[in-house]
């Protein structure tokens, strides 16, 4: 009975990617191979795991835009020092999440001391990252050997994502920080009336964050071997968006499922819509229009979704009657 509930509240977050993977396959005959499928599930890995450390910000109240400029600094720094100290695939694993979790408490501590809001913070710090990523090593940013990629490839990537899915699940809802989140994100008031101090939650949500980067640093290297300097003005806030989206998706489908397994199928429907675009020859810079525009409708989605479900409830009951 726990089985057959379980797949009734997850039911339609794993539907939804399967409907949007159908659509891309009668629009794309290049994706319609077990090959392509099996690279869409992957590609939605790295971006899900980024999400799960954007969700415990997200839901209890940080908007942290600095996480994409900490992946980008750890990823050139561990990628770096591992090929110079010749520290092999473990030294690079170990590298990418000590360092993440390392800016992760810095932004925590800047948000704890200072005591602005998180965007301010996040920002400020995010454009110190970024202008780091420019001078450290010439700007010349990483390129890894392929000996370093061995866990971009099969199977050793589904088991890093399984273990990261364990490691999101625990967080989130075995563990008294998730617990925490979720009461801070729910009510702050009655969450501080039961001793659940909203500043530690905040911060330590924060610094949680630096793990899932780190991890997210480990994936993508492993897969592309390549990160380079941030160019521009918060030009690592794409790469955030990113993950917004992955998080906002999966809000909006999850219902009273799981979210970490919710997110995941928000990746999947991010990059099938990229690919459904690039498969239909629009430009990039619509592209980027598009996803702003599912950005801002699940954000709208999320925000209402208990107004929406009380609309429903009464057209079901004026129907009934």
């Amino acid at each position: 009975m726990n089985v057959v509930s379980a797949i009734k509240k997850n039911a339609l977050a794993a539907a939804a990617p399967i409907m949007i993977v159908v659509l891309l396959l009668a629009i794309s005959p290049a994706t319609r191979s077990v090959e392509a499928i099996a690279s869409l599930l992957r590609q939605g890995f790295a971006p899900a795991v980024l999400g799960w450390g954007v969700l415990f910000n997200m839901k209890v109240g940080n908007w942290d835009f600095s996480i994409g400029a900490r992946f980008v600094l750890a990823s050139i720094v561990a990628g770096n020092m591992a090929m110079g100290m010749r520290l092999g695939v473990l030294g690079v694993v170990v590298l990418c999440i000590v360092l993440s979790l390392i800016m992760g408490v810095a932004v925590g501590l800047a948000y704890r001391f200072l005591k602005i809001p998180t965007l301010i913070v996040s920002i400020g710090i995010c454009l110190i990252f970024e202008s780091v990523t420019r001078i450290i090593y010439g700007g010349a940013g990483t390129h890894l050997t392929p000996e370093y990629m061995i866990l971009g490839t099969l199977p050793y990537e589904v088991i890093v994502f399984i273990i990261c899915f364990a490691v999101a699940a625990y967080f989130y809802y075995k563990n008294k920080l998730g617990y925490n989140v979720r009461a801070v994100g729910s009510n702050p008031t009655v969450a501080q009336t039961n001793g659940i101090s909203a500043l530690n939650t905040k911060t330590k949500a924060i610094i949680i964050s630096g793990l899932f980067a780190g991890l997210y640093c480990i994936m993508t290297l492993s897969r592309s071997s390549v990160c380079s300097a941030v160019s521009g003005t918060l030009g690592s806030a794409a790469t955030v968006f990113d993950a917004m989206m992955c998080v906002l998706i999966g809000m909006a489908i999850c219902g009273k499922g799981n979210i970490i397994f919710a997110i995941y199928s928000g990746a999947l429907i991010t990059q099938v819509l990229k690919m459904g675009m690039m498969a239909i020859g629009l430009p990039t810079s619509y592209n980027k229009v598009i996803i702003a525009a599912f950005v801002v409708l699940f954000m709208v989605i999320s925000s209402y979704s208990d107004d929406l479900k009380k609309v429903f409830s009464k057209r079901r009951a004026g129907a009934a009657a």
